[in-house]
């Protein structure tokens, strides 16, 4: 069976949804976070190896990962793009004997590229949709599980459990 991994255009994504955007303007983390969050729930049904890319371009810092509830979070080093961190990952990653890799970006010179290098693509609008049914279809199974619990707790009288906890015990 192949890897399957999944690479996501951070930026790209927030820049095609409507709510990220919106929440981006008052704070680029907190959209950050947030999509994070999404992918996070995203990842409980899909299982894939997922790495999330931001652009840190024109900072003064090093290409910098984190660990985020299962996803790798990389933030690019000065002067360099997520794309060039993407294309690196796909390079770096790719063996088509064992791995399958989807990259998520609506950039479509980036999408040439990876193609190129063997990688799968799939548009962030498309992925936003994706996403939004793994969350339909996440909140179905958890509802589904709560419904099959069985109960806790059963109200019965002092009397029926004596007789039970006789009966558990070995006396008539």
């Amino acid at each position: 069976m192949k890897t399957h991994y999944t690479i996501i255009d951070g930026y790209n994504v927030i820049g095609q949804s409507e709510e990220l955007k919106e929440v981006a303007k008052e704070s680029l983390e907190e959209a950050r976070k947030t999509l994070l969050l999404w992918l996070v729930n995203y990842n409980a049904r899909q299982q894939t190896k997922l790495m999330c890319v931001f652009d840190a371009y024109n900072t003064n810092g090093v290409e910098s990962k984190e660990y985020f509830h299962g996803i790798h979070v990389i933030y690019s080093k000065r002067d360099e793009t997520a794309d060039a961190v993407i294309e690196r990952l796909v390079y770096d990653l790719y063996d088509k004997h064992i791995t399958r890799i989807t990259v998520v970006t609506s950039d479509l010179s980036e999408q040439h590229t990876i193609f190129g290098s063997g990688a799968l693509r799939i548009s962030s609008r498309e992925f936003l949709l994706e996403l939004q049914e793994e969350k339909v279809l996440l909140e179905r199974e958890l509802l589904d599980i709560n419904e099959d619990k069985p109960r806790i707790r059963i109200s019965i009288d002092e009397e029926t459990k004596e007789r039970l906890e006789a009966l558990r015990r070995g006396y008539k």
